[in-house]
């Protein structure tokens, strides 16, 4: 299939979005691309994915034409240390983004899924090329899938209570493509910040919208140690910390972060 091309009119704002009906996965026909030597700034974005997945391998349900998938090529400007910063920087241009869209308090679970009212209504999975590579060479490919139109009811059982939508939230449909737009520009408008200002700034916004901030959580520490404790929220190198229930501090780098059952 031929994609649709839109190319902004903004002279202030450098970006393309190729739109397709279906794609298998929107992550990996933008990583096609940036290897390829696709500049910053190019989207792929599709209203259905046949093989959508989110972090940790899991697979993200694609309601076909109800839904936005976007995958991002971004060749920020920092040190690839920096890199793993990105799935945050993203989270907070999605997170106002939307919560503007619903006119709704938005919060963000940490490290790539947008919430309102204790359902997730997006989440994002970054994936970066070879960071050992020249700095001309790197890339991250940024992919973000919202759930836009559907109704509860579309959702898998298993789903329903987990889940909701803008149009679940606004009561209202909403333009696939025009989101598509606002969501690669508030992107590269938030990526801006990261460059020139460093990673300061987006985790004040995070803070200020952390879902897990004070709760208890049950994680996987980076010893490899199922830990439970109250979380104290991401440091300034956005790793999440814990304060264990015997009063230890616990680092978490990343995997399943659930709420602790009450008992």
């Amino acid at each position: 299939m031929v994609p649709f091309l839109f190319v902004p009119k903004s002279p202030d704002k450098k970006m393309k979005i190729y739109w397709y009906d279906q794609l298998d996965s929107t992550n990996r026909k933008a990583k096609e691309l940036a290897e390829k030597g696709c500049e910053s700034g190019v989207a792929v974005c599709a209203k259905a994915q046949t093989a959508g997945r989110g972090r940790l391998g899991k697979q993200w349900h694609s309601t076909a034409g109800q839904g936005l998938y976007c995958s991002c090529i971004v060749r920020p400007t920092v040190g690839a240390e920096e890199y793993p910063k990105l799935t945050m920087v993203a989270g907070v241009a999605v997170a106002r983004l939307l919560s503007l869209m619903v006119d709704k308090k938005v919060q963000l679970k940490w490290p790539n899924d947008v919430f309102f009212d204790g359902r997730k209504c997006a989440g994002i999975l970054a994936e970066s090329s070879d960071l050992t590579a020249p700095p001309e060479k790197r890339y991250a490919v940024i992919g973000i899938g919202i759930n836009v139109n559907q109704k509860t009811g579309s959702f898998p059982a298993e789903l329903q209570q987990k889940v909701t939508s803008l149009h679940e939230l606004a009561g209202v449909t909403f333009d696939l493509r025009l989101l598509g737009e606002k969501v690669v520009q508030a992107l590269a408008q938030e990526i801006d910040i990261f460059e020139q200002q460093g990673f300061g700034p987006v985790l004040d916004q995070w803070r200020r919208m952390d879902y897990l901030l004070g709760k208890n959580l049950t994680c996987v520490d980076v010893y490899g140690e199922l830990v439970s404790g109250l979380s104290l929220g991401p440091d300034e190198t956005g790793n999440l910390y814990l304060r264990g229930e015997d009063g230890r501090l616990h680092k978490v780098l990343s995997g399943d972060v659930e709420l602790a059952r009450k008992a």
